[in-house]
């Protein structure tokens, strides 16, 4: 069996990145929960703001570190996270007087849970495109 260092450090991505899913799977709805008290609506903006700022550093720096070939932007985050964000309050907004706060909080777990895979998923596999204007050795700027 050959050694291919591009499908290891895939492999090393996907576990870091199903690490991190389990992790955020379970802090996103304990924060909804425990801020649950404030209103149904409070509390998914707490967990989802909460949730997103330390899971983009951890992102950045520790799933898909620079250091490694990755590139995580902040725009590009945003772009993963905004579907996250939206089914959050959506689900809030249409279950919140069907389900109690424990139910709610499993539900939008599970929601979460599918839709944050499959959307990070495509959003990080699409290649990173350089502006054309960028090239290696200058730029637009070089003199000469």
């Amino acid at each position: 069996m050959d050694h291919d260092p591009g499908r290891e450090k895939g492999r090393d991505a996907f576990l870091r990145f199903g690490a991190s899913g389990v992790v955020f799977t379970i802090l996103g709805p304990a924060l909804f929960w425990l801020a649950y008290p404030w209103g149904p609506f409070l509390a998914v903006a707490i967990a989802e703001l909460g949730v997103h700022s330390v899971r983009f550093v951890t992102f950045r720096s520790l799933v898909f570190p620079a250091s490694k070939g990755y590139r995580v932007s902040l725009p590009r985050y945003l772009v993963s996270a905004l579907p996250l964000t939206f089914t959050g309050f959506a689900s809030v907004a249409l279950l919140r007087h069907h389900l109690d706060r424990t139910a709610l909080t499993l539900v939008g777990a599970l929601i979460s849970l599918v839709v944050g895979f499959l959307w990070s998923r495509f959003v990080y596999s699409q290649p990173v495109q350089q502006p054309s204007s960028i090239k290696p050795g200058g730029g637009r700027w070089r003199r000469g």
